[in-house]
């Protein structure tokens, strides 16, 4: 299990979606910051992704996964890692009230469509990127390359 890129301020994401479309803007805008990518368009592949990885940062996910519904997707990784972040990509036909009643509260909810900036500004929050330490121990900037707001998408 590799992952798709490794940059030297990388943080190990997991992208679970049956959209390849969103799983590719997702992974492209990830990448472009410098993180270490695994994708799953399975459920449970995201689950073993996770749980496999030394240090999974953080796990991205939509409603459905491969037939695992995306609350018992959060409820099987929350059993193993309580404190893994978690986004969770809404399809704009999902009612808020809805989401937020099936959805762990700490689990934020990103609704598609979405920009690359939008998307980069909730995993920055998720991870606590804006000042990471280094080897020695010293905190540094986070200095992920960063591109133009991609438009966003019609589906």
């Amino acid at each position: 299990m590799s992952p798709r890129h490794a940059g030297t301020d990388c943080r190990y994401i997991v992208v679970a979606d049956e959209d390849r479309t969103v799983v590719n803007f997702v992974i492209e805008t990830l990448l472009a910051d410098g993180h270490a990518v695994f994708q799953a368009y399975d459920g449970q592949r995201a689950v073993e992704l996770a749980l496999g990885l030394k240090a999974c940062d953080l796990v991205i996910s939509n409603t459905r996964v491969g037939g695992l519904p995306g609350p018992d997707l959060i409820d099987e990784l929350r059993a193993h890692l309580p404190r893994l972040p978690i986004l969770y990509l809404a399809d704009h036909r999902q009612s808020q009230p809805d989401l937020e009643r099936r959805l762990p509260q700490n689990v934020p909810i990103l609704r598609e469509p979405f920009t690359a900036d939008e998307l980069r500004a909730v995993v920055k929050s998720l991870l606590g990127e804006a000042r990471r330490p280094d080897a020695s121990g010293a905190a540094r900037a986070a200095t992920a390359p960063r591109r133009p707001g991609v438009p966003r998408r019609n589906r």
